[in-house]
Parts: C-alpha cells; structure tokens; sequence
C-alpha cells in the first residue's frame, strides 16, 4: 500500500477515533476474538504499520493508520468506531452496529443476548492495551480474575 494515499474502511471513522489514532502515532489494529458476556469482544492492539498479521488490511492515512482483521472486517461494515476519554477506562468503541443484533450495554462484547450484569467475562473496565494509567475497580477485578501485566 501507498503510504500517501488515504484509503476509507467500509465503516465509519469518528473525529474523536483519528484523533486517538493520530495520537498514539502509529497503527492500531482492531480485530474480534470470542470472549466477554455476549460471546465475541472487540479487542484492539498497537502494531507497527508495515507488520501486520495475515489478513489485517490497513486503512486511514500517513499518522492515523487504523488496521483490521478479518475477523472484525466481517462485522464492522456499515458500523461507527468512536474513541472517547469520557469513558472509564478512556476507549475506542463501536457503535451503531447494523450486524450485531445482542450486544453488551459497555459496547464490547457482542454475539449473543446480554446475560446481565457481574459476568466473570465482562470486559467493560479493560483497559486499552497501551493506556498504563488506568486502575479498574477492585470488584471488577476480583470478579474477572483481571491482572494486568504491571501486578
């Protein structure tokens, strides 16, 4: 791929989400693995540009790369990727999902119909892999088991 070219993805790009982009200065690829209260989770991970696993397609623009694996590239058409520091932990999401019927009040995990609240696979409070900052609550950590690589 030509790195001056700007090439668009089959869904929708938020300013706030190639602004996210832009700031953490390289790629990040965003695929799907089966996991969290509804059966499948978004998982997102920073990656060199120009290493991208097999499958990947890389979208966006020279400081904004956005890379998709195949597993989300057949989910994410027609979709709405947003990034928000509102948020606890500050995230990319995706929204307005036209191929997702059952997903998860947090917008992570999809699939199957939300079981409810306290799930031991919830990822609601997973941080982002690259955000050091962020401590998730007590509760949900006992409750999901989560470590992050700093305990």
């Amino acid at each position: 791929m030509d790195d001056d070219v700007t090439v668009l993805p089959p869904f929708d790009v938020t300013r706030a989400a190639i602004d996210q982009l832009a700031a953490l200065g390289g790629c990040v690829l965003i695929d799907v693995e089966d996991a969290g209260c509804c059966g499948s989770t978004y998982v997102f991970a920073s990656v060199p540009a120009d290493a991208l696993p097999d499958g990947a397609r890389r979208y966006g623009c020279p400081g904004a790369w956005l890379a998709v694996g195949p597993a989300a590239a057949a989910v994410l058409p027609g979709a709405v990727l947003d990034y928000t520091a509102r948020l606890k932990p500050p995230r990319f999401r995706v929204l307005r999902n036209p191929n997702t019927a059952d997903v998860c009040p947090c917008r992570r995990s999809f699939g199957g119909p939300w079981p409810g609240p306290r799930q031991p696979s919830c990822r609601s409070y997973q941080p982002m892999p690259w955000d050091d900052d962020y401590d998730p609550p007590i509760a949900w950590k006992r409750r999901t088991g989560y470590r992050s690589d700093a305990t």
